[in-house]
């Protein structure tokens, strides 16, 4: 890590990570390298200087395995747990050995509390550097995840007003955005997909139209 990143390196016992237990990032297979940062660290310096090169080895796939972690970027404070992710396994005296060169700038972090009561977690390590990349990952992760909702919402929106259409219900119903998303919105909740039967049933619940409502219009000709 950078020279500028250890004199800003966190020093106090206690550090609320900057995500919360479920932000993970298990299913990438990448994460940034900065270079510079990295070559121009104290902990590679000293690695090389006193002889440790293999801890830089080590330190890189715990990196790596801290982002596949709950929550992404950190480590269990566990030797046991560690010198499995580590690759050292069963080795627990080569892993103690090397753990305080391989966690230079690993600390204990504060995370906030699960919802779900009862449930106990173990301490848990984070890394400031690691932490930044992390909570930089996630968040464009969850800018992913809402752009995609929002697109396949907006499918589904076109998809209701267009059995609205082949169910001949007035054009002032299947135009008007609140009908549609009502509809919508309950085929979502209720995990339905979007049919006619379904959408007469979501008309009936969520908008409170007969469920025969595809009949309106159909005397007396137009439906517009």
């Amino acid at each position: 890590m950078s020279q500028e990143q250890d004199e800003t390196e966190l020093i106090a016992d206690f550090w609320w990570y900057p995500l919360s237990w479920g932000d993970t990032l298990s299913n990438h297979d990448w994460i940034p390298l900065y270079i510079n940062r990295l070559l121009t660290s104290n902990f590679v310096a000293y690695a090389v200087a006193e002889g440790r090169r293999a801890d830089i080895g080590t330190a890189l796939i715990l990196w790596s395995e801290s982002f596949k972690q709950d929550p992404a970027g950190t480590l269990p404070d566990d030797d046991v747990q560690l010198a499995q992710i580590a690759r050292f396994g069963a080795d627990l005296q080569g892993w103690r050995e090397a753990r305080a060169g391989v966690l230079h700038g690993w600390q204990s972090v504060t995370i906030e509390e699960d919802a779900v009561p009862g449930r106990r977690r173990g301490g848990r390590l984070g890394h400031p550097v690691i932490a930044e990349i992390a909570a930089d990952m996630h968040q464009r992760k969850a800018g992913r995840d809402q752009a995609r909702e929002a697109g396949r919402s907006a499918t589904l929106r076109s998809r209701v007003r267009k059995k609205l259409a082949a169910m001949r219900v007035p054009k002032a119903l299947r135009e008007s955005d609140q009908v549609v998303h009502a509809v919508a919105g309950f085929l979502e909740k209720s995990r339905l997909y979007c049919t006619e039967e379904n959408v007469r049933v979501a008309l009936e619940e969520a908008v409170g139209l007969a469920p025969n409502v595809h009949h309106l219009g159909a005397r007396g000709g137009s439906v517009e």
